[in-house]
């Protein structure tokens, strides 16, 4: 069994803490006798009416959106020959969900004028996610490209080819 990249670990590892989180926000938009804010004033941005997108808890979304990465992540372990393909699907969800939670942060700070300390913590691991997809598929790529620059050339492909 060959040993795995570690930034697919840290990948894993990122999802499922972000899942926990947005779980837990999703639990306090049910119920919010559970929610606990050390910092900042969660109740406020749990309660403005962009908590909500069509009646959907945001939170709701975010949990959706981890639990994809982390199955991504976990199908990409065992569809090696699929790397590239799986990490450019969870680069272009955790590019989705940083920009998505750039604009919930922005209206945290301009338009509701209150700060939730599980919305930011939510925030830093997609971009830790979209950071760690995008430099693994960067390494995914080179190395596949490096991988078919020194690959034999068959005869017919030599034929093919003009000559210099």
């Amino acid at each position: 069994m060959s040993a795995r990249p570690r930034w697919q670990l840290v990948s894993l590892g990122l999802a499922l803490a972000g899942a926990g989180v947005a779980g837990y926000l999703t639990l306090v938009a049910y119920d919010e006798s559970l929610l606990v804010c050390g910092l900042g004033d969660c109740a406020t941005v749990q309660n403005s009416p962009y908590a909500k997108l069509g009646g959907i808890p945001i939170a709701l979304l975010g949990l959706f959106m981890y639990l994809v990465l982390l199955v991504v992540g976990l199908v990409r372990w065992r569809l090696v020959r699929q790397a590239e393909l799986l990490t450019s699907a969870n680069t272009s969800i955790a590019l989705a969900g940083t920009i998505y939670s750039g604009y919930l942060t922005y209206l945290e700070l301009f338009v509701i004028h209150a700060i939730c300390q599980w919305c930011v913590a939510s925030a830093v691991i997609v971009t830790l996610l979209l950071l760690v997809e995008g430099w693994g598929l960067r390494r995914l790529l080179r190395s596949g490209a490096s991988a078919l620059d020194s690959a034999p050339v068959s005869p017919r492909q030599r034929r093919q080819q003009p000559a210099p």
